[in-house]
């Protein structure tokens, strides 16, 4: 399991020789109520199912969810995403599996693409995947970004600030997806 956001409220999964099975973990004095999402997702970026949940747990508890065959996943070489919201719609944790002891994937290229844009006075980069694109990292001489290293699914997008860089930037930003 490879955590890519942290939160006192996450999931988690645990395997062993036939099932991934998925918990919700609440750290928290408060009861928790959300819901999360399950992706299963081809090695060429293409999803082959998804499904929700609404989930609920107790202040300080672990409760498990859901589960998922492990060998058919490993059998398609494909990638497991969790993602977990709260009542609003907030994104609380992400979260991928994929079996360590499959070969390197090779995933086709993302196709990534960028604009570059001020909003409020800020220079803000949008970055948009034709396919999965895994740790997403952009790069510009003297910038820095809100974000950086996040993954996206096919037909995806997501803006960044560009902290550092002045209304009347012309600087060139790179992105690269660093595969596995």
């Amino acid at each position: 399991m490879h955590p890519e956001t942290l939160s006192p409220v996450r999931l988690s999964a645990r395997e062993d020789d036939r099932l991934i099975t998925v918990f919700l973990h609440n750290d928290t004095d408060a009861p928790f109520s959300g819901t999360a999402r399950y992706l299963i997702e081809q090695p060429d970026g293409v999803r082959r199912g998804e499904t929700t949940d609404r989930v609920f747990s107790p202040p300080h508890s672990e409760t498990q969810l859901i589960f998922f065959d492990r060998r058919e996943l490993r059998e398609k070489k494909e990638l497991l995403r969790l993602f977990l919201y709260d009542d609003a719609g907030t994104e609380l944790h992400r979260a991928y599996w994929k079996s360590e002891k499959l070969r390197r994937r090779h995933l086709h290229d993302p196709q990534l693409e960028t604009a570059v844009f001020l909003r409020a006075g800020r220079v803000c980069v949008t970055v948009r995947a034709a396919r999965f694109a895994p740790r997403v990292v952009l790069s510009c001489d003297g910038c820095t970004f809100s974000e950086n290293g996040f993954s996206l699914f096919a037909g995806e997008e997501k803006t960044v600030e560009a902290q550092g860089a002045k209304a009347d930037f012309a600087g060139e930003v790179t992105v690269r997806c660093e595969q596995d």
